[in-house]
């Protein structure tokens, strides 16, 4: 049966409508933050509230030196020259980096002179004032540094590099975004409108999906990362192609166009 050169131009035209139609809708999947309203406030709620298992760094600092000895694990009144004045040595952590204490399961740490102290659902700036107003009484114009050294997060599933995040100490504004990027963005095989963000607050699990592509994801709880988030990236309709991806698919749809329009040469020359 022979095609006529109407028919096939018909055909051909069909056959480019559809691509186009995929193309779209594809894009629609894939583009991030493609709908909804601009989003201009910016949440003031990104800073990290500390937790049991968590690691601090702690550091104390004070005009007076003596009265900061008892604040650290070893003292030496001979550091200075035999000055008398004397300095705190850390022997894990020289140079005024402070020392470590972890939280324990009921929220507290064991601090040198004020004993247990409960610091579990401040946030780090909340933690700095408390322990600054506690050390007023022992040391003269106290300074006190936290920093928080164990921030991570876990990001599973369509990821380029899925795996344990750490994020640098003194880091507390992370984003969900950023989290995702330092995974090395999701693959073309990642759900991005149905991301899975599972987070441990007060003692229960909490869940929260949140679609990548539309601009409310910004008012989302969960748009700010907390330490321990799991995230995990559901395979999309494109997953469903065993053993190929996005850029085979299209690059089989120009072969296929491109073998369309030379029959049609073909059928136009013999005519």
């Amino acid at each position: 049966m022979t095609i006529s050169s109407h028919s096939f131009k018909s055909l051909l035209s069909i056959f480019v409508l559809g691509l186009l139609l995929f193309s779209c809708k594809t894009r629609e999947k894939l583009v991030y933050l493609q709908k909804g309203e601009d989003q201009t406030k910016v949440q003031p709620d990104y800073q990290v509230i500390l937790r049991p298992d968590d690691q601090l760094n702690i550091m104390v600092g004070g005009s007076d030196m003596e009265s900061l000895a008892p604040f650290q694990f070893f003292y030496s009144a001979n550091a200075q020259g035999g000055g008398g004045g004397g300095m705190m040595q850390n022997p894990q952590m020289m140079g005024g980096a402070g020392l470590s204490y972890a939280i324990d399961i009921n929220g507290n740490i064991n601090f040198p002179v004020l004993g247990f102290i409960h610091v579990a659902g401040l946030t780090r700036l909340q933690a700095v004032e408390f322990l600054q107003k506690q050390l007023e009484a022992y040391v003269e114009d106290v300074v006190v540094n936290v920093q928080l050294m164990n921030f991570k997060y876990t990001v599973l599933g369509q990821v380029r590099t899925p795996g344990v995040q750490s994020v640098p100490v003194g880091t507390e504004r992370l984003t969900i975004l950023e989290a995702i990027a330092k995974a090395g963005d999701l693959q073309i095989t990642g759900l991005r409108n149905n991301v899975l963000l599972i987070r441990e607050t007060n003692g229960q699990r909490v869940e929260y999906r949140l679609d990548l592509t539309s601009k409310d994801l910004y008012q989302s709880p969960a748009y700010y990362i907390r330490q321990n988030d799991v995230i995990y990236v559901e395979p999309n309709f494109t997953a469903n192609f065993q053993g190929t991806n996005f850029q085979t698919f299209t690059q089989l749809g120009t072969t296929a166009i491109s073998i369309f329009l030379s029959l049609y040469t073909i059928i136009s020359l013999t005519k």
